[in-house]
């Protein structure tokens, strides 16, 4: 029996701020984030993400949940997976950003899987070492990512079978938009991501309404 499958993206997409900028903001890191994104702006994505881990050196689980939770979601998450679900959707949450942060919001939402990157950490503290192993696929004009969300795509396309969604809102999405059957761009944050959606929506309202039309049920 076929299944469907939904990957979504995090940051910018489910939630309403991006991880890494409100736990910066927290511990007063902003300016070094700015300053590594300069730095590395023409280097592969997976140098500036082993970079930002190094700045989150020695901050405790506990602290980095807490600034986490407090990220509001986007209008509309909460019913637009409960579409989903309704639909027999396996619903998947795929991130640039660290998979003991992404656990929570699965398990508020209630989701299947997170694919994430993993972070070290000695005892409470992180410290700073990226686990991640590097999966990229390198598609042209890739920005090689720790985390392939394309890779993700493929390998639950080829396990369940069935139509394949993806919605994100940046560059660290392009790979899976691609690849997936129906791709819908959320907020787009950038010009490449706009053209390869099958939709672009502002909200999951719109997200809701086009995958209604587009699978033609319900």
């Amino acid at each position: 029996m076929k299944t469907d499958v939904a990957v979504l993206d995090m940051d910018g997409t489910i939630l309403s701020k991006r991880s890494i900028d409100v736990l910066c903001d927290r511990f007063g890191l902003t300016s070094k984030l700015k300053q590594l994104d300069l730095e590395f702006r023409e280097a592969p994505r997976f140098v500036v993400t082993m970079g930002i881990a190094g700045l989150l050196s020695g901050k405790s689980r506990s602290d980095l949940e807490n600034a986490f939770d407090s990220i509001p979601l986007n209008a509309g998450v909460h019913e637009f997976v409960s579409f989903l679900r309704d639909r027999g959707f396996m619903v998947a949450l795929a991130t640039d950003s660290y998979k003991f942060l992404a656990d929570r919001l699965k398990d508020r939402l209630q989701l299947d899987l997170v694919y994430a990157n993993r972070l070290q950490f000695n005892g409470d503290r992180l410290t700073g070492k990226v686990l991640t192993v590097p999966g990229c696929l390198k598609i042209p004009h890739c920005k090689e990512y720790l985390v392939c969300k394309l890779r993700l795509l493929k390998s639950l396309q080829g396990a369940l079978g069935g139509v394949s969604v993806a919605i994100g809102d940046s560059d660290s999405d392009y790979c899976m938009l691609q690849g997936a059957d129906i791709s819908v761009a959320y907020n787009p944050k950038s010009e490449r991501i706009k053209v390869k959606a099958d939709a672009i929506v502002q909200n999951f309202y719109q997200a809701t309404a086009f995958l209604k039309q587009r699978l033609g049920r319900g």
